[in-house]
């Protein structure tokens, strides 16, 4: 694999030091994914059995909602030239 693909979690969600990550600490995620798996623990009745479908699921919307987060962000507008023009050299085409 190259060093520029992102590798991905078993959810196929990108993970790595993307623009999400690097806005939410490692660990906050990591705790915000325990929250979520323990809600869907709480919201299937607290039956045991499916701890690790509960993670995989509580990884995949925490990934999909810091990634609607980042994409929501405004972005900043392109810099305005200063208004000179370029002009063509001689030998340029």
């Amino acid at each position: 694999m190259k060093r520029s693909e992102k590798a991905k979690s078993k959810s196929g969600i990108p993970r790595g030091k993307d623009a999400a990550e690097s806005a939410v600490g490692e660990q906050e995620i990591r705790e915000r994914i325990a929250q979520k798996a323990y809600a869907l623990y709480e919201k299937r009745g607290q039956t045991h059995g499916n701890d690790l479908g509960d993670w995989f699921e509580a990884e995949r919307l925490v990934w999909a909602q810091l990634e609607e987060q980042h994409h929501s962000k405004p972005r900043t507008p392109p810099q305005k030239s200063n208004g000179a023009k370029r002009t063509k050299r001689p030998n340029e085409d």
